[in-house]
């Protein structure tokens, strides 16, 4: 159903406001009303919006006809729905002047009598207003939960289609990228010759370039013999577009609103319906939910919270998300190793979300809302470890990347963002150890953050001078200090990090000193050297 907009037909003829007398041509009593005023100050025609009626009791143009041919002028030009004048207050009656000036703009008037009080007459028109708006949203968020439902049931591209064409009583296409037509709908009583045909020829026709504007974007098609124009949608996979007939007439803005919504559960379906040969199955059960993962920014809190309800994914816990990233493609090894996984997490006790994607096992444990952040990452950290021992007839064949927690329902994506970005930062205990966590690498992502004109200039103003030396004299300072920071600065911990002899590693920190002009005992020295180190670390490996 579509909620028809209030009109000034309706104003005068439908609400309780008695004894109106139109002035005007018939026609703009279908004129939509999106508002009202008063107008008790020429100056405050400024005010008014297009499709707004105005009132007023007269007093400001009472005997100056000069005045109220500019007001009349200007209301025409702004385009209000009617100007209202009140009677027996300062006007018997609307003077024929006023009449005769609105007739040549076209501007409908409105005689209101005096007994009606301003307040009555904006609380019925803003209540109606109010209740019009939320009866539509009610209908846009009733009719995309239709599609919602439509992609749970498994109930296909072609029933969305038929829905989307009912709604516009025009065809319908799903087509890729490049413009070939892959699904269409017909409505039968729209275009009953073409429905009689076996298979319909679409031909595209003047094809626009995809940095057209989206409110530009047609696309012109020969339907047999037919050219039609389609409104062309680019679907968020970035691999289909929807498109909708606009040849005979444009799509409705109630209807636009729930086409806005339901653009992600069409690009869900088309991607469900092209999944063949996974690694576990015919389908994988788990792709809708990292489709969402991967398009988190377009979908609205409540699609969020549908699909995560779907694979009964607790939100509103506080979570961490560990990713196993095989090395293999092998599907019976990456098998095993998934079961293996998902026996450990039983072993471990602790609350889960397992599921996999191509050659990725992701892991979200589940924490109480009330559980420190901190707490709940030093068990995550344990938890990986402990995993990883269960799983060491595997290691050689995975990595792993722990996330930071995560509290919100839309942080679920982050959270797996991060693991992936643990996972792949480039540093160098990525070749000697196979688990990775965020907050053991916070400085690391924290650089990745700033620009690389940044991260040089952080390492010039630090390290660069033992790097230089390093360079000219063929020695390891650099990673020396490293190693020396890293180890709490323990001599004897880090002389045996580095297989050197303790007095060995006291004359390096000594050169070192020296070099940087620093005894690295401040804390903010401590800090910014190890930063520095850090951004060389980036810097090198780029």
């Amino acid at each position: 159903m579509k909620y028809p907009p209030l009109t000034l037909g309706w104003f005068i003829y439908e609400t309780p406001i008695d004894n109106l007398e139109f002035i005007g041509e018939d026609e703009a009593l279908n004129k939509t009303i999106t508002g009202i005023s008063v107008l008790d100050n020429p100056d405050g025609v400024k005010w008014i919006k297009k499709n707004e009626i105005v009132l007023t009791t007269g007093y400001i143009f009472y005997n100056d006809f000069e005045i109220q041919k500019k007001i009349i002028a200007d209301l025409h030009a702004i385009d209000c729905t009617a100007f209202c004048i009140k009677v027996k207050r300062f006007f018997d009656r609307i003077p024929d002047s006023m009449i005769e000036e609105a007739a040549k703009y076209g501007l409908a008037l409105v005689s209101v009598p005096f007994y009606h009080g301003y307040t009555n007459i904006i609380n019925i028109i803003n209540e109606n207003l109010i209740e019009q708006k939320i009866l539509r949203q009610q209908f846009i968020l009733s009719e995309a939960e239709k599609f919602h439902e439509s992609f749970f049931n498994r109930e296909g591209i072609m029933k969305m289609l038929e829905r989307i064409s009912n709604y516009t009583n025009s065809m319908t296409m799903i087509t890729t990228t490049t413009d070939f037509p892959i699904y269409y709908r017909i409505p039968p009583k729209e275009y009953g010759d073409f429905s009689k045909i076996h298979k319909l020829q679409v031909q595209p026709f003047n094809s626009l370039p995809e940095k057209t504007p989206k409110e530009l974007r047609k696309r012109n098609f020969y339907c047999n013999d037919t050219l039609l124009t389609f409104h062309t949608f680019l679907l968020p996979d970035n691999k289909h577009y929807l498109c909708i007939d606009i040849t005979k007439k444009e799509i409705d803005t109630t209807i636009m609103e729930v086409l806005k919504q339901i653009f992600s559960v069409l690009a869900l379906e088309l991607t469900s319906m092209q999944i063949q040969n996974r690694a576990f199955s015919q389908e994988n059960y788990y792709d809708s939910f990292f489709y969402m993962l991967s398009d988190i920014k377009n979908k609205s809190i409540e699609e969020i919270r549908v699909i995560c309800d779907a694979y009964s994914f607790p939100n509103d816990l506080k979570k961490v998300c560990i990713t196993l990233e095989c090395q293999s493609k092998e599907s019976k090894l990456f098998r095993s190793l998934y079961n293996a996984v998902n026996q450990g997490l039983i072993h471990l006790g602790h609350k889960y979300f397992l599921c996999h994607n191509e050659n990725r096992i992701v892991i979200f444990l589940l924490y109480p809302k009330q559980k420190p952040n901190v707490e709940a990452v030093s068990l995550s950290n344990q938890a990986a470890l402990q995993l990883s021992d269960y799983l060491k007839d595997y290691q050689t064949f995975f990595r792993l990347g722990i996330s930071r927690c995560h509290t919100t329902c839309t942080s679920v994506a982050k959270a797996y963002e991060e693991s992936l970005q643990t996972l792949h930062l480039q540093t160098s205990d990525r070749q000697t150890t196979h688990i990775h966590s965020y907050t053991r690498q916070f400085a690391f992502h924290l650089l990745n953050q700033l620009t690389t004109y940044e991260r040089e200039k952080i390492y010039e103003d630090t390290v660069s001078s033992l790097a230089i030396y390093d360079s000219e004299n063929k020695s390891e300072l650099l990673v020396t200090l490293k190693a020396y920071l890293e180890n709490s600065m323990n001599l004897t911990e880090t002389a045996q990090k580095l297989f050197i002899h303790r007095n060995t590693l006291t004359a390096r920190l000594s050169a070192i000193k020296k070099l940087l002009c620093s005894d690295i005992t401040a804390i903010e020295d401590i800090f910014r050297l190890y930063l520095g180190i850090c951004a060389w670390e980036l810097l090198k490996d780029t």
